[in-house]
């Protein structure tokens, strides 16, 4: 009876010690699309307008007053309720200590009027300029509390400026690649729009069947969708059609990443050697396996005419001639559409 105990005994650690090599051996950085929690939002402003775009839609920043967003020492003031409440956060003004309190997404800040410190999660910091009162509109320093509230706030020339929240969290390496990437996520639908969807299930995704627009292709609210034999062939976003960071790749790259995030994201592209590198960044891939899933390869060079196109695709990005290099043009397709537009 002992030696019998003592052979499963053995059978068991032996069964341990194999699946603890197993479970070790797994990947413990695999690539992974994370859509941010919350609300997604995106809005624009202009310095001396009373309205914003928001999601797209125009709006007034304070509804009955007018009141528009102003500059003071080159910091951005405007009243903040409108952008704090549409995420889902809250504002709350104390009348008597004259001061603002503000909660969003596990978050506090609160100001004083006409002081220059503020309470960040209970940790002291300084401001460029205080927060005031104006017209009887109380106007908040917006890069200050976006960024404290971990907002992106992005500068459009001289008096345009946007700010959004984070739409993915991602864990994709610039070494490995696969059939997600051959995707456009949309941050308001929380869905992945690929290469392959059939119209029908993306015009139920949206609500609408949009009409037949340039190049054969469908606008959905700034996605344009190319579609061969009622199937997704190419994926294209511009800064023309939107500005936003609605739609991104699944490595979260959209129209205000800059060149050098994409190449930390992505690695070399094929114009590494031309004089082109500075406008585009274009990435080649092969899917050597015929499922659905699965990964692909990088290629390093173009391919030749004469070479055939099935299982290739093209990731490219064509970038604004602003300081910051961003992307003006997105594009993900089959390689039959991005050499042909078919």
């Amino acid at each position: 009876m002992r030696k019998r105990s003592c052979v499963i005994l053995l059978c068991l650690l032996a069964f341990g010690l194999l699946t603890n090599h197993v479970f070790a051996a797994e990947p413990t950085n695999e690539n992974k699309l994370v859509p941010e929690e919350g609300e997604y939002g995106f809005f624009v402003f202009e310095i001396g307008s009373p309205t914003m775009i928001f999601n797209g839609k125009t709006e007034e920043i304070d509804p009955d007053f007018k009141t528009a967003p102003l500059l003071i020492k080159g910091t951005t003031l405007l009243p903040i309720r409108i952008i704090i409440e549409k995420l889902g956060g809250t504002l709350k003004w104390d009348e008597a200590m004259n001061t603002i309190d503000i909660k969003y997404n596990g978050k506090s800040i609160t100001l004083q009027i006409g002081h220059k410190t503020a309470l960040v999660d209970n940790e002291e910091k300084m401001l460029h300029v205080e927060a005031v009162i104006l017209k009887n509109r109380t106007m908040i320093p917006l890069r200050f509390v976006a960024e404290s509230l971990g907002l992106k706030v992005y500068w459009h020339g001289d008096h345009k400026i946007s700010i959004s929240t984070n739409a993915l969290k991602d864990t994709f390496s610039s070494d490995r690649f696969s059939t997600e990437d051959l995707s456009i996520y949309d941050a308001v639908l929380k869905k992945q729009i690929r290469l392959g969807m059939a119209k029908k299930e993306i015009d139920n995704w949206f609500g609408f069947q949009p009409e037949k627009d340039y190049m054969g292709t469908y606008n959905y609210e700034g996605l344009e969708v190319y579609y061969r034999d009622g199937k997704a062939a190419g994926l294209m976003v511009s800064s023309g059609n939107n500005l936003s960071t609605r739609f991104s790749t699944v490595r979260n790259v959209n129209l205000l990443t800059t060149k050098k995030e994409v190449q930390q994201k992505y690695g070399v592209s094929v114009e590494k050697d031309s004089g082109d590198s500075d406008l585009y960044a274009t990435f080649i891939f092969l899917k050597e396996d015929q499922g659905v899933d699965g990964s692909l390869v990088k290629l390093e060079s173009l391919p030749l005419p004469n070479e055939p196109m099935k299982n290739k695709y093209y990731i490219s990005f064509l970038f604004n001639g602003n300081k910051q290099k961003t992307i003006s043009h997105l594009l993900i397709s089959d390689f039959e559409f991005a050499m042909y537009s078919k």
